[in-house]
């Protein structure tokens, strides 16, 4: 748990997913939340295995990539202040991709429950998640076409 970092959770609460949130509402994910640390080349997620947490990146630069038939698609690099594992969180299916570190990287990792929770009662953090899916999922199609092409 982060309770008791205040970087993690001041960092938590002025991230761009989560800064709308009431600070009373977020104790619930300080407390389910957990600070990660990996080194480069480390996997922090793997496509098709089961998502119980959403991983804000704090520190570092992480790599995405999926599967597609011609074989493996980096789908985008992201950095401070983003985020992964919103498929698993909105749908409960597997991860749809592999994400591993490029640099040193600290991510903070938020149980589903807890995400859960925050979703009920902010439906605009629903909203922004299911955007940035929609988004990604755009994305994965162009990249992965031009691949098969």
């Amino acid at each position: 748990m982060i309770s008791g970092n205040l970087a993690a959770c001041a960092f938590v609460e002025r991230s761009h997913l989560l800064r709308k949130v009431e600070r009373d509402d977020l104790e619930e994910v300080f407390a389910a939340a957990r600070l990660r640390c990996f080194e480069p080349g480390a996997t922090i997620i793997r496509e098709g295995e089961p998502g119980d947490e959403l991983f804000l990146v704090q520190d570092g630069e992480v790599k995405v990539v999926t599967n597609s038939p011609a074989g493996a698609v980096e789908l985008a690099r992201l950095s401070r202040g983003a985020f992964f594992g919103e498929v698993a969180l909105l749908t409960g299916r597997p991860r749809t991709a592999t994400v591993t570190a490029v640099s040193d990287v600290t991510v903070i990792a938020i149980s589903n429950d807890a995400m859960e929770g925050i979703l009920r009662r902010y439906p605009k953090v629903r909203k922004l998640l299911q955007a940035v899916v929609e988004a990604r999922v755009k994305s994965t199609i162009e990249k992965t076409q031009g691949v098969a092409e």
